[in-house]
This record gives C-alpha cells, structure tokens and sequence, in this order.
C-alpha cells in the first residue's frame, strides 16, 4: 500500500483490459484506494507502448498517483511513451512535461487527422 504525502492509500493493479468502449485490449495500471475507488488510471497500447490515456478522479488529483503509474507502467514494460504533443489535451501536455520520458515519433499527416487524447 502506497500513502501520499495528503494520506491517500491505493495500491497499484496491473490487468490486460479494454480501454472503455472499446474491444482492444490495452495494458492498465490502475491506483485504487483502500476502499476499492479507482484514484487513477493509466492505460497503454499493447502494439505502440503509447500512452492511450491517463486520468485521475477530481478529489486525487495533484497527489502524484499518476506520475507513479506511470513510473508502474515503465518498470513493468521496460517503454512507455507519451503520445505526441499534437494528440495531448493541455492537461495532458503539462504531466507529459512534468514526468518526463520519450513521446511517439511525429507524423505530420496524421497529427491532422486524428483527435486529441491524453
């Protein structure tokens, strides 16, 4: 059991699962509290190692639990990588910087093409 610096509790889980409402399965890392609440999860592509998504619940946030998913993800699968700026919410953005680590190499065409994700 890991506890934060502001007395949350949560351990780190590992499963193979779909990202939610989708039928590919991804590697997640979650942080769930004692109680069994999800604080945080991280999901990964099983074929890219890019990060999918990432999120924490409202009351969790600026805890660090993502960074140490994160940290999880790195130890557990040896490369995580972000995806690229272009593909990143500004949330996003910022824990990609503050984390640190490689993103995804650039592919001007299809940053046009394609949504934005965590």
């Amino acid at each position: 059991m890991i506890i934060t610096a502001h007395g949350t509790a949560y351990e780190i889980t590992y499963a193979v699962a779909p990202y939610p409402g989708e039928a590919t399965d991804y590697h997640r890392f979650q942080a769930r509290t004692d109680t069994g609440q999800i604080a945080s999860e991280l999901y990964v592509a099983m074929d890219t190692l890019v990060i999918a998504n990432v999120e924490t619940a409202s009351p969790y946030r600026g805890e660090g639990i993502a960074t140490r998913l994160y940290q999880a993800a790195l130890t557990r699968l040896g490369t995580v990588l972000h995806a690229r700026p272009a593909h990143r919410t500004p949330e996003g953005d910022a824990w990609a910087a503050s984390v640190g680590g490689d993103s995804e190499d650039a592919d001007a065409a299809e940053d046009e093409l394609e949504e934005v994700y965590a």
